[in-house]
């Protein structure tokens, strides 16, 4: 089988030599040109479009959020739709849908633009409403702005840091109207956030160190996480997925984010086989092998 897969880079790169292992004929995308696919500008989504025509594959797996592309009766399409790919990009109407389920929220300072937000005295956290070319939180440090840094005009929202005891991961597999929960882990918020200061080059795995969860933090992240899939599962989509969120010394669970893609730096699974995961995300999320990151032991 010929399987094109679509991914930021050092996504889906140990899943390749899987594959091809198992006699499949693969072509990985991460970038045009210079620039990452997940940028999703016009010309990104024609080469994208363009290698599809060129390789002419039988399945497509992609996991380039904000790059929706349409099913085919030349292919099998596995990805997000327009809906379940709007969790990602759009951070201000999905935390609102979260708190609307029950999710704590962190404290919204300002509501802006990405180049008019104002000083404050803590660290905060930039977000555009809706997508922008960075598709993610920008950590700003305390009395600074990076106003000059942005794009005029873009709504966005400025929200508080935030004191917590541990932060949680929930990974998971929707397909096919149903969802299953891989994995769920825990990491010391300790320097965690400054992989998303504006000069970090988005390597995450030397700030974050995994740790246990206890029974109770867990029970209560699970809660909120199965009650979130519980809606987002309407939504549609075949993707695999990760819920961040921040638990505080009383076990309240704040709310960070939905990735509608799967982590970086995954480097195996932790059981099952490479044609579970095609099936996890074909057919039956119960299949979905959970991975190990690059930083586990």
């Amino acid at each position: 089988m010929k399987v094109l897969l679509i991914a930021l880079e050092n996504t889906l790169d140990y899943t390749v030599p899987l594959l091809e292992a198992d006699g499949h004929s693969v072509r990985l995308l991460t970038h045009y040109k210079n620039f990452s696919l997940i940028m999703a500008l016009p010309e990104c989504k024609a080469y994208v479009l363009e290698q599809i025509a060129d390789f002419a594959p039988d399945l497509v797996i992609n996991s380039v959020t904000p790059i929706v592309l349409p099913t085919s009766s030349d292919y099998t399409y596995l990805g997000n739709n327009w809906v379940s790919a709007r969790l990602e990009t759009h951070k201000w109407e999905t935390r609102e849908k979260a708190a609307s389920l029950g999710w704590s929220v962190p404290t919204v300072l300002e509501e802006c633009t990405m180049d008019t937000m104002s000083p404050h005295s803590g660290i905060t956290y930039l977000k555009a409403k809706g997508r922008n070319i960075l598709n993610g939180a920008v950590q700003v440090p305390v009395n600074t702005v990076y106003n000059d840094a942005f794009p005029k005009g873009v709504p966005a929202y400025v929200e508080a840091d935030l004191d917590y005891a541990v932060g949680a991961y929930c990974m998971f597999t929707i397909a096919n109207g149903s969802y299953h929960i891989t994995r769920i882990m825990g990491w010391s918020p300790d320097s965690a956030g400054n992989t998303k200061s504006i000069e970090s080059d988005g390597d995450w795995t030397s700030t974050y160190t995994s740790v246990e969860l206890t029974s109770s933090a867990s029970a209560a992240f699970l809660a909120k996480c199965t009650a979130w899939l519980d809606y987002v599962v309407t939504l549609g989509g075949n993707y695999s997925g990760d819920i961040g969120g921040g638990i505080t010394a009383s076990n309240e669970v704040f709310w960070f984010e939905q990735n509608s893609r799967p982590s970086q730096y995954a480097e195996s699974f932790t059981s099952g086989t490479i044609q579970d995961w095609i099936d996890g995300l074909s057919t039956d999320p119960t299949k979905s092998p959970p991975i190990t990151y690059k930083t586990e032991t």
